[in-house]
């Protein structure tokens, strides 16, 4: 019989695992999108959907019921660390190859991911329906957050469709706007936690009469609700620039949003003593410093975004050569027109009058033959 500290330890363990399980689907299924706009395959779009929506969602949020937040938010990392290695592979078209600079951001980003799963607490409580509604929906700064972030990505996307934003600031909208929406694991986490405290029969977990309140349907629509619309974004993002840059710029606000969040609304670092918190956020940074490393490594990350922005103003150029053709010939056909009812109008009021012929035309007389 294990003793609780040595639970604790195999859950974690099971939990981790099934977060590189995630990174993996995920990496897998990022790569199965954009060879399918490359390649113009619907089934590779609809397999990299179902792995992104639904599959790789499923083993992410099962990790968190193993593990407290705070420790498998920032494994989201090794999305990059897989993609970075396989993309040169994968995505041959792109022309990706990894660098000695790859490597040093791959470095970064694994240092700080143990030092995120070393400093981070490593205690993970069980809350029931009535501890989750006090921390996500009655806490002020559990609304706060929410509310902060919602207004940022609808400002994001407004921007978006007004057209305000450049290329680059586009893409680096779509791929923060993405891990914004996607990093708010707390509420699959928070369904899991109902779920896991109903199959256990804890002490005062409520047993099914949790499922009686409307708390874990409302958890479970807006834990689907985020992953759909962040898959829209990235779907859009992919379809515009490589996927070095993209999935470098998500996975950096997916980790910071989910570790933010792990702080802040499930408060999971509250018990840490200063110096511990220090570490986590400095293992954090890391590998946002690690992100940053590889995506500077790929300059040309944003080369179709450019190319698609040159279409765009070589379309607008020939609309406008055409509209300027189409109404020089309607000029050159009201003209022509305007001469010809000037003629007309000119034989009806003289009908008599003839054609003058022209100097070298004879005229022949007017001569009437009789039978003789």
């Amino acid at each position: 019989m294990l003793d609780d500290a040595e639970a604790c330890s195999v859950m974690i363990a099971i939990g981790v695992t099934l977060a590189v399980l995630a990174a993996a689907l995920g990496t897998a299924s990022k790569q199965l999108i954009a060879t399918s706009e490359h390649k113009k395959k619907a089934w590779m779009f609809h397999l990299g959907a179902g792995l992104n929506i639904a599959v790789g969602p499923i083993v992410d949020a099962s990790a968190y019921m193993y593990a407290p937040q705070v420790i498998v938010a920032p494994l989201a990392c090794l999305d990059v660390i897989l993609n970075a290695v396989t993309a040169p592979i994968v995505l041959r078209w792109q022309n990706e190859k990894l660098t000695p600079v790859h490597i040093a951001g791959i470095v970064l980003v694994t240092l700080g991911a143990v030092c995120t799963s070393v400093f981070a607490e490593k205690a993970d409580t069980v809350l029931t329906v009535y501890d989750l509604e006090q921390q996500l929906f009655l806490r002020p700064t559990s609304l706060a957050y929410l509310g902060l972030e919602l207004m940022a990505v609808l400002i994001v996307l407004l921007l978006m469709k007004r057209g305000k934003l450049g290329p680059s600031a586009r893409g680096l909208s779509l791929g923060i706007a993405a891990g914004l929406l996607m990093g708010n694991v707390f509420f699959a986490k928070g369904l899991l936690s109902i779920l896991r405290s109903t199959l256990e029969e804890q002490k005062n977990s409520g047993g099914f009469e949790a499922w009686l309140r409307p708390t874990p349907y409302l958890l479970l629509v807006l834990a689907l609700s985020g992953p759909l619309c962040g898959h829209v974004l990235m779907r859009k993002g992919l379809a515009e620039y490589k996927g070095v840059f993209m999935v470098t710029i998500f996975e950096g606000a997916h980790i910071s949003a989910a570790c933010l969040s792990g702080c802040v609304v499930m408060e999971e670092m509250a018990g840490a003593p200063w110096w511990r918190y220090v570490l986590y956020w400095c293992g954090v940074l890391l590998i946002l410093a690690g992100l940053l490393v590889i995506n500077s490594a790929a300059p040309d990350a944003r080369m179709e975004a450019r190319t698609s922005e040159a279409v765009r103003r070589a379309s607008s150029l020939a609309a406008q050569s055409w509209r300027y053709t189409t109404a020089s010939v309607g000029r050159l056909r009201l003209e022509s027109m305007q001469g010809s009812e000037m003629a007309n109008v000119g034989l009806r009021e003289n009908p008599a009058r003839q054609p003058e012929p022209l100097p070298d035309q004879a005229i022949a007389p007017n001569v009437s033959f009789t039978a003789g």
